[in-house]
């Protein structure tokens, strides 16, 4: 088997450690919430989402047709007792032997009975055999139909889990550079008043620290925003309440579309609740067709009544009947019944057909996207990295030499920029390559968390 639980190594997503030069400790922002791991998100998000707990209901629904289907191979029996007073009011009058006239008195009496019956269809022209199988097929799609619905929310979960680190993170840079710039603006005062510094040094170091503020309330803005998307997956309603761990690891693997396209195909758990859908689908045809054949059955009964309940509860002694009976029944004309029936089913069959070619044509795609998007974020987080290095040495460049008069404040605050910016990318770049990760684990059917 194509090796994908080392490769993906739980998505290479196991909590490790995100290090990049240039990153102090995150100010406080808000009260912090409890801190989950990524693990105890999808666990929580696993027993409390209702999507997940829809599809378990719907899988219990196609167990118990599979039930209903079995149930008809097998012959009925039921049981019935009855007993009750009667009571009868005089006759009408009638006449003796020698012409009187003689009216009977009313009576009254217990009455009881007795009915056992049973019955089998023995042939049914294999519909019954077919719908058996059918419904096989049923409970096998919404088997899988629940695989990948728990995969689908675990694939959210983990995409609203990095958006949430991904915005800490950034509120990270934005509140480092409004510090950073909060000290250049107090350095360039301090250049003004012993006239090394012009006032339109700082005007400008003022304008960026600005800038630098309103960055960092929109950041934190952002976190709070991506809290309550995750605080919904997890069907928590307090999202003070969730906090994320910011660490994070890569792992890097060299990825083969078409070997990924391969598993996909054969894996995917919504595509194999398709190929079920369609083995369904034919056997129902099968099923239809049932009815251009003849029915063979068997069915027996028993009855006994009594009017006063014998003592040694001997039916046989009493009233009663039983009968055997067997049947053969062929239905001529059904008024079109089962030519439409048949039709329909056919129809059904080829609707199912469509729909996993379309779905096999779409995940094809999708993965072969998702392999360009891991490769475009695994190349933009070396060349990020290498930026956040050139950008800390270009802006203590420029602080020097705007210090000893040979810069300008412009060049510093461009300095500034690049170096932010270059933070920004290398997280944006990080959290891209998971989030893509953890999509490619869903479209191609690895399972990433138990």
């Amino acid at each position: 088997m194509y090796e994908r639980e080392s490769r993906f190594g739980v998505l290479g997503v196991v909590l490790a450690g995100l290090v990049f030069s240039g990153l102090a400790p995150l100010a406080p922002c808000a009260a912090a919430g409890s801190v989950y791991s990524l693990e105890q998100c999808i666990s929580i998000a696993q027993k409390n989402n209702p999507d997940i707990a829809i599809a378990g209901e719907s899988y219990r629904k196609a167990e118990s047709g599979l039930l209903l289907s079995y149930g008809r191979l097998l012959p009925g029996f039921s049981l019935d007792f009855a007993t009750g007073h009667r009571f009868y009011g005089p006759s009408s009058v009638q006449f003796d032997a020698s012409g009187r006239p003689v009216q009977r008195d009313g009576f009254d009496y217990e009455d009881y009975s007795f009915r056992m019956s049973s019955d089998i269809q023995l042939y049914d022209g294999g519909g019954n055999i077919s719908r058996v199988r059918s419904s096989m097929s049923s409970r096998d799609a919404a088997r899988e139909d629940l695989k990948y619905r728990k995969d689908v929310i675990t694939a959210n979960v983990i995409r609203a889990y990095y958006d949430l680190l991904r915005n800490k993170m950034l509120l990270r840079v934005q509140q480092e550079s409004s510090e950073s710039a909060k000290r250049n603006l107090e350095r360039t005062e301090a250049l003004l008043e012993v006239g090394s510094a012009t006032r339109a040094d700082v005007l400008k170091a003022r304008v960026r620290f600005s800038n630098t503020r309103l960055a960092a309330i929109q950041a934190r803005n952002a976190v709070e925003l991506a809290k309550g998307d995750l605080s919904v997956l997890l069907k928590m309603p307090d999202s003070d309440a969730i906090d994320v761990d910011t660490t994070m690891t890569i792992d890097a693997v060299d990825l083969d579309s078409e070997a990924e396209v391969r598993h996909a195909m054969s894996y995917r758990p919504d595509l194999k609740s398709l190929e079920y859908n369609i083995k369904s689908a034919r056997m129902g045809i099968s099923a239809a067709r049932s009815g251009w054949f003849p029915s063979l059955g068997a069915s027996f009964g028993y009855g006994w009544n009594d009017r006063a309940m014998a003592e040694n509860l001997n039916f046989f002694k009493n009233e009663y009947s039983w009968a055997v009976t067997g049947y053969l029944s062929l239905n001529i004309f059904d008024r079109f019944q089962t030519s439409s029936s048949v039709r329909s089913a056919k129809a059904d069959a080829r609707i199912a057909e469509y729909s996993l070619e379309k779905a096999k044509l779409e995940a094809a795609k999708q993965v072969r996207n998702l392999v360009l998007i891991i490769t475009q974020a695994r190349e933009r987080i070396a060349v990020a990295s290498e930026t956040v290095e050139q950008a800390n040495e270009d802006l203590r460049l420029a602080e020097e030499r705007y210090r000893v008069g040979a810069g300008t404040m412009l060049e510093t605050i461009d300095a500034q920029v690049a170096l932010t910016q270059a933070k920004a990318d290398v997280i944006q770049a990080k959290c891209d390559f998971l989030i893509a990760t953890s999509d490619l684990a869903l479209a191609t059917g690895t399972k990433t968390y138990q």
